[in-house]
């Protein structure tokens, strides 16, 4: 078994990228605990490589989320349990695709994996590039699907609200992961190169990447409604994610 990434061929671990989609938070957390062991124990690149950057701070969230959840802080539980689970197996199903069915990986997901290896990228370009699959292809989806499978439309009670307070923390794990990814050897990156991928972080923040992509929500529940898959629309989103990644991931080094 291999897994696609910079163009070649690296064993792979079946229990860090090929175990099916989880069904709980705790069991989200554990997964991506897995895989970010697995990659820096096992991958050429270690905590370097592209996906590791991601997932380091996809962890981080995730467990601030689960945290959250254990003392009830948001505003719809609930909502958000389910949320996190259909949107962190959207990031699964990618990395298994490209172990098991390279081809179907999504094109957004691709222009990371085939690019995790590459010794002229940063770690702060791969973690953004990685945001912007997830959330800019990935969210509005698993959005739509989660109020699918409530049986509930996007701003139905208190959903739209405890959206909102997960993008409180968004927000500050992407100041944390600014400052990780600032520090040692990058430093050495011409400043004027390294900071448009700074400002593309915060640009997101402000306008609220998130916000966008519950109105993707909307629009993807509103099409099925009608009868339309929205398989187009999806594409779409996939189209222009993955543009954005190829620009996220122009070699700076």
């Amino acid at each position: 078994m291999v897994l696609r990434h910079g163009g070649s061929a690296t064993l792979t671990s079946r229990s860090a990228y090929e175990a099916r989609g989880a069904t709980s938070v705790p069991e989200v957390v554990h997964r991506m605990e897995d895989i970010q062991t697995y990659i820096e124990s096992q991958e050429p690149r270690g905590q370097h490589d592209g996906i590791a950057c991601f997932n380091y701070m996809y962890l981080a969230i995730t467990r601030r989320i689960l945290d959250g959840l254990r003392n009830r802080r948001f505003a719809d539980n609930g909502f958000v349990a389910d949320l996190d689970v259909t949107f962190a197996n959207r990031y699964f199903d990618a990395l298994r695709a490209s172990v098991v069915q390279p081809g179907a990986v999504p094109e957004s997901w691709a222009v990371l994996i085939d690019r995790r290896s590459n010794p002229h990228i940063t770690g702060l370009q791969f973690a953004t590039a990685g945001i912007n699959a997830h959330v800019n292809f990935d969210l509005g989806v698993a959005v739509a699907g989660t109020c699918a499978s409530l049986g509930s439309k996007p701003d139905s009670g208190n959903q739209h609200a405890a959206y909102q307070q997960i993008n409180q923390i968004f927000a500050e794990e992407i100041q944390n992961l600014r400052q990780r990814f600032e520090s040692g050897w990058e430093r050495l990156i011409d400043r004027l190169v390294f900071q448009r991928v700074l400002n593309k972080i915060d640009d997101w923040t402000m306008v609220g990447i998130r916000d966008v992509a519950w109105e993707d929500a909307e629009h993807l529940w509103t099409l099925r409604q009608g009868g339309d898959e929205g398989s187009e629309f999806i594409r779409h989103l996939d189209e222009l994610a993955s543009e954005a990644g190829r620009l996220l991931l122009v070699p700076v080094i």
